[in-house]
């Protein structure tokens, strides 16, 4: 009977995650900085990194610990940017004032000649406003 090596479990599920996210990704179905794909990346250092860490293989470790801590580290900015845009929008909402609108008042349309207005034109450098 075949001795079972969790190892080999650990590798073929982080192998498998990796996969995956590959093929989302191919397949336009996720895009690379999202949560999904992130998370996914996630897992599969984990469970890399774990079974590293049980055969002692110091290359892979050192690999996938630092491809750990580089996508976790893209995931926390990533879920912090997303945070602070939710709070700027709600602060925005909080901070709408209510506008009444009366009905509107059935105007005369006349006919005007489009008369050309002369368009200030942005300065190029940022220093010539000075």
């Amino acid at each position: 009977m075949h001795d079972f090596d969790i190892r080999i479990m650990f590798q073929i599920i982080g192998a498998l995650l990796y996969i995956t996210n590959f093929l989302l990704l191919q397949t336009h179905r996720i895009h690379a900085t999202k949560p999904a794909s992130l998370l996914l990346v996630i897992s599969a250092c984990s469970i890399l990194l774990t079974a590293a860490i049980i055969g002692r293989d110091w290359g892979l470790i050192l690999l996938e610990g630092t491809w750990l801590v580089l996508v976790s580290s893209t995931f926390a900015i990533r879920q912090r940017e997303t945070r602070r845009r939710l709070v700027l929008e709600r602060e925005a909402v909080d901070s709408a004032v209510a506008v009444v609108r009366e009905a509107p008042v059935p105007a005369v349309v006349e006919a005007v000649e489009p008369v050309a207005v002369p368009v200030a034109r942005e300065r190029e450098l940022a220093g010539a406003a000075a």
